[in-house]
């Protein structure tokens, strides 16, 4: 890729003097959605008959100021995962994918445990 400077008397212009760069509530509110979705032990309830049921979880709500963020998510876990380690789980990779995808940084992380829902699972098959 050629200098875009290059043969010209310009001076640079310093990074920081080139612009800003904002990124919105609900921007950090659906990363921090799909980050929370990601955990294993999190049902997302967002699509099909379950949102009408469970208020479709998981949801986010951030506000982002001067680059930090303080975020509260609402989850439902399957049944028997331990809550404090679904909790600690959701925290753990809303905080890394939010700094990795926005580049905003995390303060806080607040998790309600909403919803708690049983899987049917199939009998195990005999052979």
């Amino acid at each position: 890729m050629a200098d875009p400077h290059a043969g010209s008397d310009r001076t640079p212009v310093p990074v920081a003097e080139r612009g800003r760069t904002v990124v919105a509530d609900k921007v950090v509110e659906r990363v921090a959605s799909i980050a929370t979705a990601e955990v294993e032990a999190v049902i997302d309830t967002r699509t099909g008959w379950t949102r009408l049921v469970r208020k479709g979880l998981p949801h986010a709500e951030a506000v982002v100021a001067g680059g930090t963020s303080r975020i509260t998510v609402a989850v439902a876990a399957t049944w028997p995962t331990p809550l404090a380690q679904v909790a600690a789980q959701v925290r753990e990779n809303v905080t890394r994918q939010v700094a990795h995808i926005t580049g905003v940084t995390v303060a806080r992380v607040d998790v309600t445990v909403a919803d708690v829902v049983h899987l049917d699972s199939p009998a195990p098959r005999i052979r």
